[in-house]
């Protein structure tokens, strides 16, 4: 699989859906992110991306639970077992922000699963109206 940096140095464009796999602060394994909007030179991406469960905390809250969106494992590829991306903390950065670590892509989400994560996103309350404008139109 190609890594972000042949990516970007192919000049082939960093696209809503993207999955990449990288390492994360603080953890001691790579972690999936996902590419959820693109905008000129920035980027929205869910952090802690995907995860095989959901951890203790987000239970016992619902607006995070709600934000949490499953991926079966028979849809994709780079998935073990079914997955849970966490749309409740997006951030936004730089593609340049991405050269700088050895990412790898490893896959696209299907289109009705990055709808989701793209509403899941909007529904967190974490993007200003500038940032959703900006990244979903």
């Amino acid at each position: 699989m190609p890594s972000i940096q042949d990516l970007l140095a192919s000049q082939k464009p960093i696209l809503p859906g993207m999955v990449l796999l990288g390492p994360m602060s603080g953890v001691d394994h790579d972690k999936f992110y996902i590419i959820a909007g693109v905008s000129g030179d920035t980027i929205c991406v869910c952090t802690v991306l995907i995860n095989s469960r959901i951890h203790p905390f987000i239970m016992r809250n619902q607006h995070l639970l709600d934000r949490q969106v499953m991926l079966k494992a028979d849809n994709y590829s780079f998935l073990d077992h079914d997955s849970f991306v966490n749309c409740a903390q997006p951030v936004t950065g730089t593609t340049t922000a991405f050269q700088t670590i050895d990412f790898e892509y490893k896959g696209a989400l299907l289109e009705q699963d990055l709808i989701i994560v793209r509403q899941e996103i909007i529904n967190s309350g974490m993007l200003t109206e500038e940032e959703r404008q900006k990244f979903f139109g």
